[in-house]
């Protein structure tokens, strides 16, 4: 009697952890859409994860992008390592792929071919920190969950037998090596397969993708003896052995289960086994996959509590909390439990005790507003996020640029950590090494090379030189002058903060420029040879991607990127009205592009305005400047209500990395950061009659918009507190202190 009703008291606990990650009660997970952007060129993927985490474990339909397509039909296994929402991409290591019961594998079937399961996403489930899928006829559940370090699959099928399960370690992203060109794709190198005990498997599977040289150490757990394990190393049957290693490895497993069920941990490091292992043993070790999955679930719960918003249009707010979620994949957690790491200098290292967020610093997206909305609500996270950049700087000898694995791979234009170490002392958070700081981004911003990117080498030299960067010297001159310019500013506003005046005076004077781009003739940002002459033949709609003296964009896109001195380039084009009729230019232009190799990133037109990528983010915001926030108001409107959707080809770009989405959440707020490293967030026009930020101080700041509605989108007057504004922005400090922002909304009435 007494076992039965342990047994039914088991029970009851179990569905309870089960329902309890339904019953949401007041938590925003429940509004979380994960198939928002899996279709189109979103690159989401919904894997199970916690904020901040290493651990993103997902199915994968095709060995490219984030992984994961909703358009595809079949699923190829479930990896441990994803990007969802990147650019380029890289990862899907350590794949693993349960076969049908008692189904009966040979080594010439295991290369011949990539395991295949039809996929019905009628038959799939995702909610923050969980995924689940039905494959073979609904005769076998697939159940992920994570916790920061390790991912948990559960196996059930209908009923008990044989369960095979291949392990692959040649499996990864087939993305272009761009540092090491001559890896055409993702490269194993050398990988490792050991088993351990009847329940333990390890190893390894270093490669050359996106980034060179990553390495990647798993450990795995068996909730059931393994029966068999038969390890293969190009397509070659290795007889009696624990041990392989080669460039090509798979491992068929089998378990012998008469309930059908099998659970699987994995715990991952970029230091060794002997880290996986610890990983695993702090976070799952004997936990049960509904105990891992309801802590997940409260993690999301905690993070997206952060901001409720109140609205009757429910698919504003599933877009919203879901674009929250996205943004708080990142940082990427890259340090093990006792916080060591693989660097950029492909050495181990430890902190002192903060966590090492290097996993993914893709900055040209992120220093937008993705990194000040994380400045904004988690301070904590920002600021080791800004020990983690100073870190990488000890043993880089730069700031990174964009960092993938803890390695520099280059990519994009700029250097900006130093607009995100800016914005964060901005908001607050303080708690690092300024002197160091000063230092790295000042031994940064004056690097002659600081890396190999699309065949050359780039750095800024030639800007230092010129006061730009010669399109007869550099490919994407123009983009990378602007960003110079504006970085300079950003690195002027810390070292004014920090009381470095001769800094500050240094590069404020060289955050201007930006002017020795812009054409006096055309008015637009145009190439310029290191004679001093203009690049001809010049057509301000023509792309050629990463070819041309533009990034992911034209001349039309790239002339407004001077947020840090609107009133200046408005001075350039002939002044504020000029500037305004730049503006209306841009957003009723024709969307035509022209060129044989236009970039695929240039989408989510509204005339020659690009929200599908991020140099023009800004963009609708300068219009504040100009004296017609109305104008603001109208296209942030616009770009809220027809750009974003809650389907899966929702977003109208990549998300890279959670800029996408960091845009419509402040957007829809009621504000932005067009300028991070100002200090100031430019005002626009709330979604929601009522929002609540949640501050980590314990203040709160309340959000209202009177008299809102479809027709009711403009601003006609603002409240700080009571006060009426005059301005078009608000502070940093004035959100960190918290209290009420009021706007009155009214209808078109020009």
């Amino acid at each position: 009697m007494r076992k039965l009703l342990l047994l039914l008291i088991g029970g009851i606990v179990c569905v309870l952890l089960v329902t309890g990650c339904k019953e949401t009660g007041h938590s925003n997970n429940r509004y979380v859409n994960k198939w928002i952007g899996t279709a189109s060129d979103g690159r989401v993927t919904p894997v199970a994860s916690v904020p901040f985490g290493m651990m993103q474990i997902g199915a994968d339909t095709r060995s490219c992008g984030s992984g994961y397509h909703y358009d595809d039909s079949s699923v190829l296994g479930f990896s441990h390592l994803h990007k969802s929402g990147g650019g380029c991409a890289d990862f899907l290591d350590i794949l693993f792929m349960p076969l049908p019961l008692n189904e009966a594998v040979d080594g010439d079937r295991l290369y011949s071919k990539q395991y295949q399961a039809a996929l019905s996403h009628q038959e799939e489930k995702a909610e923050p920190g969980y995924y689940s899928v039905n494959l073979y006829n609904k005769q076998l559940t697939v159940e992920l969950t994570a916790s920061r370090r390790c991912g948990i699959q559960r196996y059930r099928y209908t009923s008990g037998g044989v369960i095979p399960v291949v392990v692959d370690l040649n499996y990864g992203s087939e993305c272009a090596c761009t540092i090491q060109p001559e890896h055409d794709v993702d490269t194993v190198y050398i990988s490792a397969f050991e088993l351990v005990d009847s329940c333990t498997i390890r190893g390894y599977r270093f490669s050359n993708g996106w980034t060179p040289g990553q390495q990647v150490y798993f450990y795995s757990r068996f909730s059931s003896p393994i029966k068999t394990c038969a390890l293969y190393v190009d397509d070659r049957r290795i007889a009696e052995t624990s041990f392989a290693e080669g460039r090509n490895i798979k491992a068929l497993l089998s378990f012998e289960n008469e309930c059908g069920e099998l659970t699987v941990k994995t715990a991952l490091s970029s230091v060794s086994m002997e880290g996986a292992v610890a990983n695993l043993l702090t976070e799952v070790r004997d936990k049960a996959f509904e105990e891992v999955r309801q802590a997940a679930f409260e993690s999301w719960s905690r993070v997206l509590g952060q901001i409720e918003v109140e609205t009757d249009d429910p698919k504003k707010k599933e877009l919203f909390y879901t674009s929250l979620h996205n943004v708080m994949l990142y940082p990427f957690l890259m340090s093990d439990v006792d916080n060591r790491f693989r660097g950029p200098d492909y050495q181990v290292h430890q902190t002192d005790g903060f966590d090492y967020y290097g996993g993914v610093v893709g900055l040209w997206d992120t220093f937008r507003a993705a990194c000040p909305l994380l400045a904004m609500l988690n301070p904590e996270v920002t600021n080791d996020y800004v020990k983690t950049l100073l870190e990488h700087y000890k043993y880089a000898g730069q700031l990174p640029i964009w960092t993938l694995w803890g390695i520099e791979n280059y990519q994009m234009t700029g250097i900006h950590s130093l607009p995100v170490i800016t914005n964060a002392y901005l908001n607050g958070v303080r708690d690092f090494d300024t002197r160091l700081a000063l230092e790295a981004m000042v031994t940064s911003a004056m690097k002659d090379t600081c890396g190999y990117s699309m065949g050359y080498f780039v750095g800024l030299e030639n800007y230092k030189k010129y006061g730009y960067v010669p399109c007869d010297l550099e490919m994407e001159s123009v983009a990378r002058t602007l960003e110079y310019a504006f970085d300079d500013y950003a690195l002027a506003r810390f070292a004014e903060a920090v009381g470095a005046e001769q800094e500050a005076v240094r590069f404020m004077n060289r955050s201007s420029n930006y002017r020795n781009v812009i054409d006096p003739v055309t008015l637009l940002a145009r190439g310029r040879t290191k004679d001093g002459g203009w690049r001809t033949p010049f057509d301000p709609l023509a792309s050629s991607h990463r070819r041309d003296d533009y990034c992911e964009g034209n001349g039309w896109q790239w002339t407004f990127f001077v947020p840090h001195d609107v009133e200046g380039l408005a001075s350039l084009l002939g002044g504020k009205k000029a500037l305004e009729a730049r503006l209306d230019t841009l957003f009723s232009m024709s969307s035509e592009l022209r060129g044989d190799n236009v970039s695929g990133d240039i989408t989510g037109l509204i005339g020659q305005y690009a929200h599908g990528n991020e140099p023009g983010h800004h963009t609708i915001y300068m219009y504040n400047r100009v004296g017609r926030p109305d104008k603001t108001q109208k296209y942030v409107n616009q770009v809220l209500t027809t750009l974003y959707d809650n389907t899966p080809a929702g977003i109208c770009g990549n998300e890279d990395t959670g800029q996408m989405s960091a845009w419509y959440v402040f957007s829809s707020l009621g504000f932005y950061p067009m300028n991070p490293a100002s200090g100031q967030y430019e005002l626009g026009a709330p979604l929601f009659r009522k929002a609540v930020i949640r501050l980590a101080s314990g203040k709160k700041l309340v959000i209202r918009a009177d008299n809102l509605s479809d027709e009711n989108i403009y601003v006609d007057k603002v409240y700080l507190n009571g006060q009426l504004l005059d301005r078009t922005y608000i502070t940093f400090e004035e959100v960190q202190q918290g209290g009420e922002l009021r706007f009155e909304m009214k209808g078109d009435d020009l």
